[in-house]
């Protein structure tokens, strides 16, 4: 992507339709004028969901700096136990569905022209696992379905005493004192509850003036209309206070980059250095795992996190009792578990926000608590999900010892997030 491009206005950004190639015939490889085509996309274009969208998805460490960190313990497989009436679980589509439903997943996988990839792992083995339009072996973005990343990082300091989440989190960044941080809680910052101006949402992430835009622009090294070539910091350091902290759930993803600050803050050391050392490290994984940074070098941890499907799981095992199938010790301990399921904000505040009844249309249910630490929805029973642009979601079930993963390219119709909830709760996997 040139730096020296210039970004699209909100009109034409919004009102230009993705190429959309069926993505079956990019299975095994890409034209080279995609490349071509995606070096040269805007901001919005990366984003939309189309043939640009398809080639960044799985090649993002073409077009930004990245930290590779590769698989530092022997790999630990993943037994398969396949259940077929995984298969057959059916769900709903979502309203902006062109599919007719409901459809069962394997329906689904088959009919839907973004899906990609997905998974379930019940008790550590691999109980479902398919692939239509692309290879197993492929690295694809987490998108903000990462975002846990940083809270785990951050959850792991408190458990160590060198964080109170109570506290301002300008007792820490310190560089930061004398902004409109000063007095937000590193606690506000995990639940996305600061009432800071920099809530993602539909027109925000296309207002020049808006912080949510610019923290992507700045990311990408993309200029910004209003403001030129900004960094992350600057742009973080710039955002003003819209409402008391507490208030209401509001999604952003510089609230995520907000923890990555604070834990290089606190450390002294960089983020991926921190991740490597605290977490991946003590993973079996298959593969690398891909942290793409900012110009100035910050990983952008809210989504831009790349690795292969099975990886992506490993992650969301470290949250159930089979842990120990894929790392070599503890990472997510009870006391981290118990934080994120206890300390749950109402499901009024959730749906305060711009994203809480978008999220509830996305999976189809309205019966979740609220989010909490990073995770967007944590239910009655425990479980907790993570969705990210394009359709990508990492589901965990403590209770249930279940992790499912998917992969889509698909930012019109969101029914693939339909599916992980219904499983969960069909019945198939609910202790005796």
């Amino acid at each position: 992507m040139s730096k020296n491009q210039s970004n699209t206005t909100e009109s034409s950004q919004t009102n230009v339709m993705a190429t959309k190639t069926p993505l079956i015939e990019f299975k095994n490889g890409f034209p080279a004028e995609l490349e071509a085509k995606t070096r040269q996309a805007n901001y919005g274009e990366l984003f939309l969901g189309g043939d640009i969208s398809a080639y960044f998805n799985v090649r993002a460490c073409e077009f930004m700096p990245t930290a590779v960190l590769p698989a530092r313990q022997p790999v630990m497989p993943l037994a398969t136990n396949l259940m077929p009436e995984v298969g057959q679980v059916k769900a709903e589509m979502t309203s902006e569905s062109l599919l007719k439903g409901p459809l069962t997943l394997d329906q689904f996988l088959e009919q839907s022209d973004s899906a990609q990839g997905y998974l379930v792992v019940h008790k550590g083995e691999i109980v479902y696992e398919q692939y239509p339009r692309m290879r197993q072996e492929d690295v694809h973005l987490w998108m903000s379905s990462a975002k846990p990343m940083a809270g785990l990082l951050i959850d792991m300091l408190i458990s160590e005493g060198k964080i109170d989440e109570n506290a301002p989190i300008t007792d820490y960044i310190t560089d930061f004192k004398g902004t409109d941080w000063d007095g937000i809680t590193t606690r506000d910052v995990l639940d996305m509850a600061t009432g800071m101006d920099l809530e993602d949402t539909t027109e925000s992430r296309f207002d020049p003036e808006n912080v949510a835009r610019r923290v992507y622009e700045a990311e990408f090294a993309f200029p910004n209309e209003k403001h030129g070539l900004e960094t992350l910091t600057d742009v973080l350091k710039s955002t003003k206070k819209k409402e008391q902290p507490g208030l209401s759930f509001q999604y952003a993803s510089g609230l995520t980059q907000m923890l990555v600050i604070l834990a290089e803050a606190v450390e002294g050391e960089r983020w991926p250095q921190q991740f490597d050392r605290r977490v991946w490290s003590k993973v079996g994984a298959e593969g690398s795992l891909q942290l793409h940074l900012t110009p100035e070098g910050i990983a952008a941890a809210h989504g831009l996190v790349s690795s292969n499907l099975r990886d992506f799981a490993r992650f969301g095992m470290l949250y159930t009792p089979s842990w120990n199938k894929i790392a070599s010790e503890q990472v997510v301990t009870d006391e981290i578990l118990q934080r994120i399921h206890s300390e749950v904000r109402t499901h009024d505040f959730m749906m305060k926000g711009f994203d809480g009844a978008v999220f509830a249309d996305y999976l189809g249910s309205n019966d979740f608590i609220s989010n909490s630490r990073q995770w967007d929805m944590v239910w009655p029973d425990g479980d907790i999900w993570k969705g990210g642009l394009m359709t990508q979601g990492l589901y965990v079930s403590h209770e249930r010892d279940l992790v499912i993963v998917y992969f889509n390219v698909n930012n019109d119709d969101h029914s693939g997030h339909r599916f992980a909830r219904t499983i969960a709760t069909s019945g198939l996997f609910d202790r005796d």
